[in-house]
């Protein structure tokens, strides 16, 4: 039961810069200078110099004094914005209400959900009977941790009888998570806390927990198996291939427990009766080299969706009893060109998620029939809800984009009368007014790439435009609702997405095309699209900004290197920009595992594609746009010497006087920031007031 609200909240005013920042109040402006100590490293015939090598070591009081001043100038250069995120502020309050209640979820004989109120830093979660009663707080965040300023959810479970709550969450935004259960009648802990848990489910006698826990690298290699009133869980397995990790959780039919082992390229699962607890695991197929497959239920069949006779995947059905050598019998053969994501088992139909032109809709098959309906002709970004009883003949799904708020809707599979439940509230908000649209750029080699826009209608040609993507581990960039770009689309600013290749829009087969040894495909596209954006005079270059984060991060990185008079301005967050040097030390977290994705620069040949590309590599001597990048110290994906790195080689190598601030959340946060509603909107509104000002829209 994941964590699922918007956090948008109240919050304080922006502190003053500490008095130990390093800034006199009396001198002119001027941009920290960080000690510069070459370090060279020579690999396959080249030689690298890294002058900031040294900032990697946390901790140090040079190196926090260095962030500290960072943070003070990036304060004092943006102070004449006070004004305008003070109202920014005063907007994101007005536009929600004081409390908003999630979708809620039935389990057992409860429906539970999430409730997010603006007098409070952090969500509940609550529940209530379905034949009615009082509602009752659960987890109540705020006083679980009373004196945090980030928590971080992992997770939450209930038993079958509604009786015991696991829950996972952390505090400093490292994502080492401690897990606790809690007896729901009397509220009683158990004893024992279980740390840097990853993923964890009950067995079906409510007594017996299942967990798996990260090692050193923050891989996931273990799974425990914990007995009530027990001192310590039961090693199970340790998946020692350091490419792969492991993640428990229950079919969605509740039969089975799924012990899924993963890599960025493969797949495994093994399975246990969740009424059998003690049972050993048993493997459904064996691990296959580049082939990925998921795992559910249905009576005394599984229902697999399996990538072995093509990327697109396929669904088949075999007996649990014997699963590698029963008869697999094909429900949904593969189709060219049209990824399978995913799949819902109901008892009387089958929903298939497919990707259909690069995006995700729902189909739903009859079992007894094979009949086959779409959802319809509703646009925007669907995705999947829990579904509350495997008997059911109607679905839950969610729908929104950028210009409508998610809602949750129920399809009845008979009639095809399709019902809307719940919507995310927002105030003052008129859907109509605002429009989204796809387009379509040339990439260099002649590959069509999608692009959505969002905008207010009537929004004039060459207007402001921020243009975000990805790009990277087969993920698509998914166009959805996001509260604070309401205050873009009012100014006139045109939401821009570019679904370049290496994410997932078009499955695997877009992935391949961006990764590895093919990766600059990436950069060319994003570069391809924007050229496009202003050739069509949608934007044009002194108002096109452009946003990534994490990989996307690196994907800015990249192309500012590129195509610095292309942009206007960038907001760059947790970008994963020194990427020979990271890869290089599989020490760090992911490092080994990322191998499929980046490439292995041990190896001459992968060395080479990621030199052509590696942001920190290739910073030039040239101009580039104004640039913002956010960063957290404690995040544990994209660690904070690269971004810190970065900044320190721009602003000594590039020609220009445009500012480049650096951002370092110091205080808990993580690779997402931070947490509590108040820091939230404080943020968002910080973002937004540096964007609108680079357009020149301080109103």
């Amino acid at each position: 039961m994941p964590l699922l609200l918007v956090l948008l909240g109240a919050c304080p005013k922006p502190a003053a810069p500490p008095a130990d920042a390093g800034l006199d109040a009396g001198a002119p402006l001027r941009a920290p200078v960080a000690r510069r100590t070459p370090v060279s490293t020579t690999l396959h015939g080249e030689t690298r110099v890294d002058e900031y090598a040294w900032m990697k070591e946390k901790g140090t009081p040079e190196l926090e004094a260095h962030l500290r001043a960072e943070n003070a100038y990036t304060e004092a250069v943006l102070a004449p914005q006070e004004g305008l995120r003070a109202r920014l502020e005063a907007e994101l309050e007005g536009r929600r209400p004081r409390v908003i209640d999630d979708f809620p979820e039935r389990h057992g004989g409860y429906e539970y959900w999430e409730r997010s109120d603006l007098g409070a830093p952090f969500p509940q979660v609550l529940r209530r009977p379905l034949d009615g009663g009082r509602e009752a707080v659960l987890l109540d965040l705020d006083t679980l941790a009373p004196d945090a300023s980030y928590v971080s959810l992992l997770d939450y479970e209930v038993t079958d009888d509604d009786a015991r709550l696991a829950f996972a969450f952390e505090t400093s935004g490292s994502r080492n998570f401690s897990l606790h259960v809690t007896e729901l009648d009397g509220g009683a802990r158990w004893p024992l806390v279980l740390e840097h848990v990853t993923s964890f489910d009950w067995a079906a006698d409510g007594q017996t927990l299942f967990f798996t826990t990260e090692n050193d690298a923050k891989r996931s290699s273990k799974l425990f198996r914990l007995d009530r009133g027990a001192d310590a869980g039961v090693l199970l397995v340790e998946e020692r291939d350091e490419h792969f990790d492991l993640s428990i959780r229950r079919s969605d039919a509740r039969r089975l427990l799924l012990l899924e082992t993963f890599s960025l390229t493969t797949s495994e699962t093994s399975f246990v009766d969740a009424r059998t607890p003690k049972a050993g695991f048993q493997v459904v197929l064996p691990r296959v080299q580049d082939q990925r497959y998921s795992v559910h239920e249905r009576g005394d069949e599984l229902v697999i969706v399996a990538q072995d006779k093509g990327p697109e995947g396929r669904v088949f059905t075999t007996p649990i009893r014997n699963p590698r050598k029963g008869k697999q019998t094909e429900v949904v053969p593969r189709r060219d060109g049209v990824p399978i994501e995913g799949v819902s088992v109901l008892s009387k139909y089958l929903v298939v998620w497919e990707r259909v032109d690069g995006q995700s809709r729902p189909r739903a098959i009859e079992w007894s029939t094979g009949r086959s309906q779409d959802f319809g002709d509703q646009q925007g970004l669907f995705t999947a809800r829990h579904q509350p009883g495997f008997e059911r003949t109607s679905y839950l799904y969610g729908l929104e984009s950028p210009a409508q708020p998610p809602a949750v809707f129920e399809r009845d599979l008979v009639t095809g009368e399709t019902t809307k439940r719940w919507e995310f509230p927002v105030n003052g908000f008129d859907a109509s007014s605002a429009e989204v649209v796809r387009l379509t750029a040339t990439a260099r080699d002649g590959t069509k790439i999608p692009l959505t826009l969002a905008r207010k209608k009537g929004t004039p040609p060459d207007a402001p435009l921020l243009l975000e993507a990805y790009g990277a581990y087969g993920d698509p960039l998914e166009p959805g609702f996001s509260p604070w770009a309401l205050s873009l689309l009012e100014r006139g600013v045109v939401l821009g997405y570019a679904h370049v290749r290496g994410g997932g829009e078009f499955g695997d087969r877009w992935h391949d095309a961006g990764k590895l040894k093919h990766k600059l495909n990436t950069f060319t596209d994003f570069i391809a699209c924007a050229q496009f954006l202003v050739a069509g005079h949608h934007t044009t270059k002194d108002k096109l900004i452009i946003t990534g984060g994490s990989a996307g991060g690196l994907l800015m990185g990249g192309v500012l290197n590129m195509e610095p008079g292309l942009f206007h301005a960038a907001l760059v967050e947790v970008p994963f920009v020194d990427a020979i040097t990271t890869m290089l030390d599989t020490s760090l977290p992911l490092t080994v595992g990322e191998f499929e994705e980046w490439g292995d620069p041990r190896q001459p040949e992968a060395y080479a594609w990621m030199r052509a590309w590696s942001p920190y590599d290739n910073v030039k001597a040239q101009p580039y746009p104004s640039i913002l990048v956010r960063s957290a110290y404690n995040d544990t994906q994209v660690l904070f010497h690269e971004p810190a790195k970065w900044v320190q080689r721009l602003r000594a190598l590039k020609t220009d006087e445009r500012p480049l601030l650096l951002w370092m959340s110091m205080e808990p946060a993580g690779h997402g920031g931070r947490t509590a509603l108040g820091d939230v909107r404080l943020d968002e509104a910080k973002s937004l007031a540096w964007l609108l000002s680079a357009w020149g829209l301080s109103r």
